[in-house]
């Protein structure tokens, strides 16, 4: 017996089909808000099936790419298929998933295990992997960014970890009333018909947000850290080396490279971007708030 679950994210189809009992609603309670019941066959992204067997999941393939995080380590390997196949460790060295991918994207078979945060751990990894391949050609974004709505528009603030995102976020929810954060970590970006449009994920990091809304996107923000406010537009290559490091990609995957490079551009023809150098404090939010409105109504009226 096997369990079906049908999500949709950032407009997005993705089915996750596993054996009956082995997740538990708990670990699928992020996920829930984008559950939905049915979906056109040719709308669906990708299919992600968790299996018991992690031998079933070997390669004997040289090691393609090997990264380290705070999370653990992630090895990856190409296969004569042109498929890839994904080894996660934790910090201990502990192996808690493997992933093989489809050559077109479209379906993969992961096992997960270790303790439950482990195993919570490869699930996320697992689709979030999965959902930057599939969706690469689609004109989205899976970026690392805190988001936030404001008058039913979306402003992304992006930067190293540590510099502030979250907290200028926080800072514009204390003074700007109405401000809500709509995802704190990986919020998705999609152009639709010209527009660009910010959605909620079921990918928050530490913050436990997980709408399933859109708004269109007003503003994009890198910050540093620094003894003084000030706020910068950045135009051409400035604005696209400003976006682009805070993409999910693969750079040695060409494919997807290519194509996240291509809707990056789209989207700072498209959208406003600065740079913020600032404090974490009332002060900055304001100053960035001004900015950036002020910019919006200087294009209204085509100045």
């Amino acid at each position: 017996m096997s369990e079906h679950r049908i999500y949709q994210a950032g407009g997005h189809i993705f089915t996750l089909d596993f054996p009956k009992g082995m997740l538990s609603e708990k670990e699928l309670e992020t996920y829930a808000p984008f559950q939905t019941d049915s979906y056109l066959g040719n709308d669906k992204l990708f299919t992600l099936t968790l299996v018991n067997d992690a031998e079933a999941l070997i390669t004997d393939n040289p090691v393609t790419a090997d990264f380290e995080d705070e999370n653990g380590r992630m090895t990856i390997f190409m296969q004569k298929n042109n498929g890839i196949t994904i080894y996660l460790s934790t910090v201990t060295d502990n192996e808690c998933c493997r992933i093989q991918i489809s050559e077109d994207y479209h379906r993969a078979e992961a096992w997960i295990g270790g303790n439950p945060g482990q195993r919570r751990y490869a699930l996320d990894t697992a689709l979030m992997l999965l959902y930057t391949f599939a969706s690469s050609n689609h004109d989205t974004l899976l970026l690392h960014a805190s988001a936030i709505e404001y008058l039913d528009k979306g402003y992304l603030f992006l930067g190293k970890s540590g510099t502030g995102k979250s907290t200028h976020s926080r800072l514009w929810q204390e003074y700007l009333y109405g401000t809500k954060l709509l995802n704190d970590d990986n919020p998705i970006v999609r152009i639709i018909n010209e527009t660009v449009y910010v959605y909620g994920s079921p990918w928050s990091g530490k913050t436990r947000c997980y709408l399933n809304r859109s708004v269109p996107v007003a503003g994009i923000v890198r910050l540093h850290q620094s003894p003084y406010n000030r706020i910068i537009p950045l135009h051409g290559l400035k604005a696209y080396a400003s976006l682009l490091p805070s993409c999910s990609c693969m750079k040695w995957e060409h494919k997807m490279a290519h194509a996240i490079h291509t809707t990056v551009s789209k989207v700072i023809e498209r959208i406003p971007v600065y740079d913020l150098e600032c404090l974490p404090n009332k002060e900055a939010a304001w100053l960035c708030f001004e900015k950036l409105r002020n910019n919006e109504k200087t294009c209204v009226k085509g100045v």
